[in-house]
């Protein structure tokens, strides 16, 4: 019988936990990716901004390595946890930096045709679909294990669909 060192155990381990993540699955998480990018690019011609595009690629790193984690775990059945964990990190200081770029740019903003914009039908309808996706991601961030494919497969069906809905709304304000 084979002996099994304890890095082959915990190999193994971590590949069970993360049973059923499959090559459709991140396919699946790509969609919201490749889409927040379209949206990001539409507001980075409406803002004019390089600290917002700046801070927009790096949501769309974040996204993007996380979709390559979920492509290496489905295909060589290998965790790289950073690849999972960077997330957080390069997001946050993406988001931040848009956020920021906002606020150094505030005068050059119209808040009456931005205001006007949000409120045109029917892009109304779907600015309100994707903040409603967004809420109901918050929900399943803190509700949902992660580690679990089919919670994944919910979490990125809601992503694609609010993602969607706010590149669509882009299209027709822009």
């Amino acid at each position: 019988m084979k002996n099994i060192d304890s890095a082959e155990v915990k190999n193994m381990e971590q590949n069970n936990k993360y049973e059923g993540f499959t090559l459709s699955l991140a396919l699946v998480d790509a969609l919201p990716v490749l889409l927040f990018g379209a949206s990001s690019i539409l507001l980075g011609i409406i803002f004019k901004s390089t600290l917002f595009i700046i801070g927009a690629c790096l949501i769309f790193l974040g996204g993007f390595l996380k979709v390559m984690w979920k492509v290496l775990l489905a295909t060589k059945k290998k965790d790289l946890p950073f690849l999972n964990k960077q997330m957080k990190y390069t997001m946050m200081t993406g988001f931040f930096l848009v956020l920021l770029s906002v606020i150094i740019n505030i005068k050059r903003i119209s808040l009456s045709a931005m205001g006007a914009a949000l409120v045109s039908f029917p892009a109304c309808i779907f600015f309100l679909l994707f903040v409603a996706g967004m809420v109901t991601m918050g929900v399943l961030a803190k509700k949902l294990d992660s580690s679990v494919a089919k919670n994944n497969w919910v979490e990125q069906c809601v992503n694609g669909a609010a993602q969607l809905c706010l590149f669509i709304a882009l299209l027709i304000v822009a």
